[in-house]
């Protein structure tokens, strides 16, 4: 007997819907309903510009007594002094309050030592552009600082070394969105040093800037993902129903399997005739085994014989007749 088809197609269109809300409902949870932004509310960028002059002898090399950036080696023979200037300006796109404390230190450095040799007292000002001269960097000077070091502390000379000018810039301002603290430090570093183009100066990181912002996180609540997962929740609800329902009815409407009756029905009209054996009768190999198709014929065979049914229950319940060399079989 055939399923209903209704009730067929119904239990597999739910199940299919079933699981179509499962995966709706694991898609909408994978994407948060909050969404975190960063707003830039103010920029702010310091800058440092180095700018030297170098005092030369005369010389078969440059037909001129001064150097300045890009004109030319610095060489340390002919060199007599590097004058040098920092420019400092602080710029912020809205208008800020502006306090900036700046210092500076200069030191002597080899690759075994280092010996400050000057700094200066912190000084404040609410100017955001600040014009700095670095005293004169003098070779011969330097060299006397370094090896009246050397003396004293039993250190190995150093052919190679760098001085090195720090200055520190503090900013603290207030703007309209929320203040602005900074620390900036843009090193100039003077080496000397015997390189392939012989005793050379080098100056380098002339200009040098550093930028900071002031932001805001803003939080926007996704109501689109919000509605989409109420919509999921609704079809997994009606589904699960409609799931429900149509198992029920599906179970309802199925056809029952006719269960076979027990042993003692079938054998019960033809207890007469049988006889219960522990163990299966032997047979030789000449016995000619007949299979009898039901019971009923098997009885039939049994009163035409005059021969009794022999009943073994193990190891597979057999009714079975023996005649001479030829036996009669049948296996509920």
């Amino acid at each position: 007997m055939k399923k209903p088809q209704k009730t067929t197609i119904l239990l597999t269109l739910f199940t299919i819907l079933t699981l179509i809300s499962i995966i709706t409902i694991y898609t909408t949870h994978q994407t948060p309903t909050q969404e975190t932004t960063t707003n830039t509310l103010c920029t702010y960028i310091s800058t440092a510009t180095y700018d030297y002059t170098a005092i030369i002898e005369p010389n078969i090399i440059y037909n001129k007594t001064t150097l300045k950036p890009n004109e030319g080696t610095l060489y340390t023979r002919i060199t007599k002094q590097v004058n040098i200037t920092l420019t400092y300006t602080f710029q912020a796109t809205l208008p800020p309050e502006t306090t900036i404390t700046y210092t500076l230190t200069q030191t002597i450095k080899t690759s075994t030592w280092q010996h400050q040799t000057a700094a200066t007292s912190p000084t404040t000002t609410s100017q955001t552009q600040i014009d700095i001269t670095i005293p004169p960097v003098i070779k011969s000077e330097l060299d006397a600082i370094k090896a009246e070091y050397e003396k004293i502390t039993g250190t190995s000379p150093a052919t190679a070394y760098t001085f090195e000018i720090r200055p520190t810039f503090t900013i603290n301002a207030n703007t309209s969105v929320g203040p602005i603290h900074q620390v900036f430090t843009p090193t100039l570093t003077v080496s000397f040093a015997r390189t392939d183009q012989g005793d050379t100066i080098t100056i380098e990181d002339l200009h040098q800037t550093k930028t900071g912002t002031i932001t805001e996180d803003q939080t926007t609540t996704r109501y689109d993902i919000i509605n989409q997962r109420y919509a999921s929740y609704a079809l997994i609800t009606i589904s699960i129903a409609g799931l429900g329902f149509s198992t029920y009815f599906y179970t309802k409407t199925k056809p029952k399997t006719k269960e076979k009756p027990p042993l003692e029905k079938l054998i019960s009209p033809y207890k007469d005739l049988i006889i219960e054996a522990t163990e299966p009768p032997k047979t030789t190999p000449e016995t000619t085994t007949i299979n009898v198709e039901t019971i009923k014929e098997l009885a039939k065979t049994a009163e035409i014989l005059a021969k009794p049914i022999i009943l073994t229950r193990k190891p597979t319940p057999t009714l079975t007749i023996i005649d001479q060399n030829t036996t009669y079989q049948h296996k509920p």
